[in-house]
């Protein structure tokens, strides 16, 4: 083997600095860096996190104002009673003094199990009402406490088809309301 020349001494002798330069790169100032980058990430996170938590510390006096004031109105938006059956109940009762109390005839009210969510309780009634009653009956249903939700109406008409005079409506009308069970004294 031949000796070097000093200008190849020189580039292996910069090859090799370089080579330890990387070294100490990778092996001690990558990694404090990386240390120091993760922390100062962490650091933000942990801040953004801290303000999020200020925000909503500083706001649950209106929370709380907000849930003092729907529980106040609770029972407008919802039939409370210690059972789902005394709920049920007190619907069909609530739907059947509507319709009578706008003069109509009250053939049928029953409760309706098949297909309503939980915490729901809903009714069915058949009565007969002219077409005056029947928008009377609609409207102090939707528009008095506790609040329903009108499922269902059908209206058969064929009376007044066939004899051309206002006749009265065979309605069937399913409504239903929210129930929350009585808490226990």
């Amino acid at each position: 083997m031949r000796s070097l020349a000093p200008r190849e001494r020189r580039l292996v002798a910069l090859g090799l600095l370089v080579g330890v330069v990387a070294a100490v790169w990778l092996l001690l100032v990558a990694p404090l860096v990386g240390g120091f980058q993760a922390r100062a990430e962490r650091r933000e996170t942990l801040l953004a996190e801290y303000q999020a938590n200020q925000r909503l510390l500083a706001s649950i006096p209106s929370l709380q104002r907000a849930a003092s004031q729907e529980q106040a109105t609770a029972a407008l938006y919802q039939i409370t009673a210690p059972s789902t059956g005394i709920a049920a109940e007190a619907l069909k009762q609530r739907l059947s003094a509507t319709l009578a109390g706008a003069g109509g005839t009250v053939a049928a009210v029953q409760d309706v199990q098949a297909g309503v969510p939980i915490g729901w309780v809903s009714a069915r009634a058949d009565a007969r009402l002219d077409l005056d009653q029947f928008v009377v009956a609609i409207r102090q249903l939707e528009n008095e406490a506790p609040y329903v939700v009108v499922q269902y109406i059908s209206v058969e008409a064929d009376r007044t088809a066939a004899s051309g005079h206002a006749a009265p409506l065979a309605v069937r009308l399913q409504v239903s309301a929210l129930f929350r069970p009585a808490p226990a004294r």
